[in-house]
């Protein structure tokens, strides 16, 4: 009983940080229709610039706003060089799919380039957990849980609350009729891709905290966060929390009680299985029929 809890506690914490990752996957693409699996490239670039800057200078606020900073950059460039231009020439779907992989492959070579592709360990001065009996909560796992559902909670608002919510939602249902209501949709389309890529970046650096990053550690996790995209289907924030959760308390369990090596494989297996009997996801809506 007691492994079964501490399991729970444990994936909890960790659906936690891959909601923050599959929720900005999943606002990127229901706004811009890009498969940005780039986005492990820009979480690792997130976690590497906040070791760097924590080497030199032990400060994690600035290492915090430069991780933001450099993320916001990049994912800026990226859009503005590679996806924008695609989408200006109407290219097919698949064409920015090969395109955000060729990007991510960059971008982690990049990052091995210069920095390695050692694991990097971050000098924690967080140390120490709670105990319950055999049941233990470290004080990292505080404060990924504390700091997650703040910026759930903060991202939440944001939707509620922004003047910008209808135009999103008018350039993810149709970009060419927003620019005919005078929407800016390329200004709407960048401020998607750098909120959705600091969300990966705070998530990375969490991590971080916990095991350390490494420059190939974007790529399952974002794959991941894709399965969970897939599986919700739609932009519903409480869903993919609890998607992301059901799917790291399964890869744990199965990790524990059967072979590590599984643990990935479960994922794909269950994804496999819904989108050969359930195109839409698991949820399904109601859409509009246009008459022909």
């Amino acid at each position: 009983m007691e492994t079964t809890i501490q399991i729970l506690i444990n994936s909890i914490v960790s659906g936690l940080l891959l909601s923050l990752v599959a929720i900005g996957f999943t606002y990127i693409f229901q706004v811009t229709k890009v498969f940005h699996l780039a986005h492990g490239g820009i979480y690792v670039s997130g976690a590497f610039a906040c070791w760097w800057v924590l080497t030199k200078t032990n400060n994690w606020f600035a290492a915090i706003i430069l991780s933001v900073a450099v993320v916001a950059i990049l994912i800026y460039l990226i859009e503005k060089t590679i996806y924008l231009p695609l989408t200006k020439k109407q290219s097919n779907q698949s064409i920015s799919l090969i395109a955000s992989m060729g990007l991510y492959v960059v971008i982690v070579n990049v990052l091995a380039l210069f920095f390695g592709s050692e694991n990097k360990i971050i000098d924690n001065t967080v140390s120490g957990s709670f105990e319950l009996g055999n049941i233990i909560l470290t004080k990292v796992q505080a404060i990924q849980s504390i700091i997650g559902v703040a910026l759930i909670v903060a991202f939440l608002i944001y939707l509620k609350f922004s003047k910008s919510n209808l135009a999103l939602q008018a350039v993810s249902d149709n970009e060419t009729i927003s620019k005919i209501f005078s929407i800016n949709t390329e200004s709407e389309r960048t401020k998607v891709f750098i909120i959705g890529s600091i969300l990966a970046c705070i998530a990375a650096i969490l991590k971080t905290m916990e095991t350390g990053i490494d420059p190939q550690a974007g790529m399952s996790i974002t794959l991941t966060a894709a399965v969970v995209a897939i599986l919700v289907a739609r932009l519903n924030v409480l869903l993919i929390i609890a998607f992301s959760i059901g799917l790291t308390i399964l890869q744990n369990s199965v990790e524990w009680f059967l072979n590590a090596q599984w643990k990935e494989g479960i994922t794909f297996l269950i994804l496999l299985l819904v989108i050969l009997f359930r195109t839409e996801g698991i949820i399904s809506y109601n859409l509009r029929k246009d008459r022909a």
